[in-house]
């Protein structure tokens, strides 16, 4: 009986069983699939992974992974004091010294500047010097040698035209029609021979001025060369300024419409910007002794510390202190000429017995000796003889020289007419040979 029954229950069971193991089979590949299946959070996080990866470069500050740093040389410095303050060793230094052009490093100066590049283990890897805006030195390594290479950067010229008026002071002046403070001084330097721009210059007196702007790689890094001005003083007094220069481009000289060299043997005034107290007087009523006595030179009333400059070419002869003039400095011009400096707060570098150049300073304005007030005594004597520095003839410096004056009188022509033509600031299509 029950042996029938088995045999009745038997194939139910079969596929009980059957049925129960497929769904065990399905239940395993299922979830052997899902385990090789990116998560819902990971699903979100690729398309970001693959934007990642596709559109954010990461931020490499050297390709080589080097640290970077920023050398100045110091008073009596070197480079190998600069190596040695970031800890490369000496023998570096050594061998950058038997290096092929090693003076284009080794040579320097105060205040120069270093980049200098190290690898993980602190050893050189490069080294970049900008000596000037036009030239630049870099050492690299390679492999365990360097090589040290010259750059050298073109600069362009751009000539430019402007002209102005002057209304305050030709600094303010120029200013407004554009000019650089470097351009503004060298033109006052050049017609320092010319002019004298304490007296002489007004409101309303005409400027024009045509000067080089220099640019590398498309970038402004200052002013070049005056090459004509032109100034109107008195309303109808024009003085003009043409720049000659040789075959190799060196500067000659600036010289007026006349071929005459504006630079004199002597500068007009020994001080800047500053004004005249009392003039050259045979007769004048001293305010310190209370009685007539001649004043033989010129007083300049000034700030305390302003620069005092040597008026021509010379040997300074005395420098010393005295009961009346203060702090003294004479300067013996050739033979014929000497010109006396007084009541300095204080002397320049150059000593009693050293020569030196127009326009070099040599001692600054002040009140020493018997004064009422801080000014310079400047003094002129010519064969021993007081003369009035303000009514002084100087001698000129020479004219064009004979050989570029058929030069020079088509450049100072073409000038002339460029100056005639623009009466505002306007940048020239061309450049002039």
């Amino acid at each position: 009986m029950i042996f029938n029954e088995a045999k009745v229950i038997n194939p139910l069971l079969k596929v009980s069983l059957y049925f129960l193991a497929a769904l065990i089979l399905i239940s395993l590949v299922m979830a052997s699939t899902s385990a090789n299946l990116p998560s819902e959070h990971n699903r979100l996080q690729l398309p970001e992974l693959e934007k990642t990866l596709t559109d954010k470069k990461p931020v490499n500050r050297n390709a080589h992974n080097w640290q970077v740093h920023n050398a100045k040389i110091k008073k009596n410095g070197s480079l190998s004091q600069a190596l040695d303050r970031i800890g490369i060793p000496k023998i570096t230094a050594y061998k950058i010294q038997k290096t092929k052009n090693s003076r284009s490093l080794t040579n320097l100066k105060v205040g120069d500047e270093l980049k200098i590049w190290v690898d993980d283990q602190n050893q050189l890897q490069k080294i970049f010097y900008p000596k000037s805006e036009t030239q630049h030195f870099e050492l690299t390594r390679d492999q365990n040698k360097f090589i040290i290479k010259t750059i050298n950067k073109k600069i362009e010229k751009i000539i430019i035209s402007t002209s102005g008026v002057i209304q305050d002071s030709l600094y303010l002046s120029g200013t407004e029609a554009g000019l650089s403070a470097k351009t503004i001084m060298s033109l006052s330097d050049i017609f320092s021979w010319e002019i004298d721009f304490i007296r002489q210059l007004r409101r309303g007196d005409p400027f024009k001025i045509i000067y080089e702007k220099k640019y590398i790689d498309g970038v402004y890094i200052g002013d070049g060369d005056i090459l004509a001005a032109e100034i109107t003083t008195n309303r109808n007094q024009i003085h003009n300024a043409f720049l000659l220069k040789d075959k190799n481009g060196q500067k000659i000289g600036y010289y007026d419409a006349k071929k005459r060299n504006l630079r004199k043997a002597f500068l007009r005034n020994p001080v800047d910007y500053v004004r005249i107290t009392s003039k050259f007087n045979p007769r004048r009523f001293h305010p310190v002794l209370k009685k007539w006595k001649s004043h033989r030179g010129v007083d300049y009333g000034g700030p305390v510390g302003t620069p005092i400059r040597a008026t021509g070419d010379g040997r300074i002869t005395r420098r010393n202190r005295s009961s009346t003039y203060g702090k003294v400095i004479y300067i013996q011009h050739a033979r014929k000429y000497l010109t006396v400096y007084a009541h300095l707060s204080r002397f320049g570098k150059y000593k009693r017995g050293q020569y030196v150049k127009q326009g070099q300073v040599i001692g600054y304005l002040g009140a020493t000796g018997r004064v009422t007030g801080p000014h310079l005594h400047y003094e002129f004597r010519k064969n021993g003889v007081h003369k009035d520095p303000l009514r002084m003839k100087f001698p000129n410096a020479g004219s064009v020289p004979r050989k570029y004056r058929k030069q020079f009188v088509q450049y100072a022509k073409l000038m002339q007419s460029q100056f005639e033509r623009n009466s505002t600031s306007v940048q020239l299509a061309g450049k002039f040979e």
